[in-house]
């Protein structure tokens, strides 16, 4: 698991532990809330501790400044200036001198940005560490009112900034740039990873607090805008009902998010504000915003409890649920270029031992292809295949370019639609139409299936994926081997689809054989 506990363990073995109860602590641990209130004296104190860790590349500069935007963003939505802090810092044995000065020279500069002093903390060099981490920042600030995710009202507005996915866009941009420019446009990935220094709100906090009328604020870290609107539903008591479609997603992000297939409204969004405001003062706090380069959008309503929690994604109406984890952290610490490059190299290797072993005789005039997805593979981009093509050339097998993903739509199309019957197959070869073909097939033991005879031969590529679509509904095994009826100017070909390589080039090689 990577991320927080999820929200049952959290209720049952973390909230009940929380030592001896306080007449000053106003609010404390709970669901939703960023930071604990306790009054001191005649003022309110707002405390807040996170753990902060780098990602794989960051450079000390970009670490100092999400350590303290993280943690002083937790102290600013509860409406009180963040103004002190301390930190553990710990590293492994073999950190150099250099990076650690310069990381703590950039915590003091971004700190004092803010107007936070530094008053205490820990450095330290321990073997259990494997990079530069922050156990843990605590910052703290006093005012004489506070506002909290508590407090939102009947009818207020519910705002949010930014966008969705911001720090999850910001770290996948900056981490995985190089291989994510080679599938998206690089200037949308360059412009998601300069978002790193948007992982704060403590710019918007302070903005809202000033123009006032917000009754409730929230950062959304973890689960994302989704789990923010939500949480500050429970903490407040409250309903909401959101309109998804007011929840906007920056163009660079949701690039990102559409080829990596992340809900960018479920993923962490540090740097997003969510919060409830008065309707008159609405008008007044988003031209605010907008002065300061900050877009917003009113995304809903906060209803009453007997209402309930949700939210209209195209006219329909679903109930507001949290995503239960985070999927952004798997693909995170994932090698996001591993699964495209095994598919293209893997099927290269397969091709390889089809033309070794020469099976020119089930080649078709036009060429075979083969189409190899991973279980995930959604859409035709992510389908591998060869752009030229398996071919024929005086009695043996050559090939043309090698394996891409999106090498062969067609066949990626219908590997595609045959998964929708049978999710487990991952590849797929076109072969001849001949009686002889057929009859090895047989003599291997192989099931054979028939597409429907096509009306007066004509058939386009819509009628091609209804009718097979149509077949494959009456089977519960995947056949075998998939016949194509004969249609005008079209060769007669075969299909032979396979859950994995080794067995389709098994079946391919067997029928080989049997033809010699």
């Amino acid at each position: 698991m990577n991320g927080k506990v999820n929200d049952d363990f959290f209720q049952k073995s973390v909230l009940p532990f929380t030592g001896e109860s306080k007449s000053e602590v106003i609010i404390g641990p709970h669901m939703g809330v960023d930071a604990a209130i306790l009054k001191i004296g005649d003022q309110y104190m707002a405390v807040a501790e996170d753990p902060i860790f780098p990602s794989m590349t960051m450079s000390a500069d970009d670490f100092a400044y999400v350590t303290v935007h993280i943690g002083a963003s937790d102290v600013a939505v509860m409406g009180i200036e963040p103004r002190f802090m301390t930190y553990s810092l710990l590293l492994p044995p073999e950190t150099e001198e250099s990076y650690v000065e310069e990381l703590i020279k950039s915590i003091s500069k971004y700190a004092h940005e803010l107007g936070i002093s530094i008053v205490g903390g820990h450095t330290g060099y321990y073997g259990a560490v494997v990079v530069p981490t922050i156990g843990g920042i605590t910052v703290w600030g006093l005012a004489d009112q506070y506002i909290s995710p508590m407090g939102a009202q009947i009818g207020d507005d519910v705002l949010i900034t930014k966008g969705a996915a911001i720090e999850a866009g910001a770290l996948l941009g900056y981490e995985h740039k190089d291989f994510l420019s080679t599938v998206v446009d690089p200037l949308l990935v360059q412009k998601a990873a300069a978002r790193i220094k948007e992982v704060s709100v403590v710019k918007d906090a302070h903005i809202a607090a000033t123009v006032g009328g917000v009754h409730a604020m929230h950062d959304a870290t973890e689960g994302g805008v989704k789990r923010g609107l939500w949480e500050i539903a429970q903490a407040s008591g409250k309903g909401m009902l959101i309109d998804q479609d007011k929840i906007f997603v920056p163009e660079d992000i949701a690039a990102l998010c559409q080829y990596l297939k992340l809900n960018p409204l479920e993923i962490i969004s540090e740097g997003t504000l969510v919060l409830t405001c008065a309707p008159e003062k609405t008008a007044e706090l988003r031209a605010a915003f907008m002065t300061q380069g900050i877009e917003s959008a009113i995304v809903g309503k906060v209803t009453t409890p007997e209402e309930g929690c949700y939210i209209l994604d195209e006219g329909n109406k679903y109930e507001l649920i949290p995503p239960a984890i985070d999927k952004f952290w798997d693909v995170f610490f994932s090698s996001l270029s591993e699964a495209p490059t095994t598919l293209c190299t893997e099927l290269e290797t397969a091709v390889n031992k089809l033309c070794q072993e020469n099976i020119y005789r089930m080649i078709p005039e036009i060429g075979a292809n083969i189409a190899y997805a991973s279980p995930e593979s959604q859409s035709l981009d992510e389908v591998a295949g060869i752009p030229g093509r398996i071919l024929r050339y005086k009695n043996t097998t050559t090939t043309l370019g090698q394996p891409e993903l999106g090498g062969s739509v067609n066949m990626a199309e219908t590997l595609l639609s045959i998964r929708k019957y049978f999710p487990l197959t991952r590849c797929l070869i076109n072969m001849r139409n001949t009686p002889a073909i057929l009859k090895a097939c047989r003599e291997g033991g192989l099931t054979v299936a028939d597409m429907p005879t096509v009306a007066e031969y004509r058939q386009c590529d819509g009628d091609f994926i209804r009718d097979l679509e149509g077949m494959l509904q009456k089977f519960d095994r995947l056949p075998d081997v998939i016949t194509i009826p004969d249609r005008i100017n079209l060769e007669i070909l075969i299909l032979i689809p396979d859950e994995t390589l080794d067995e389709l080039i098994e079946k391919v090689l067997k029928v080989n054989t049997l033809l010699k």
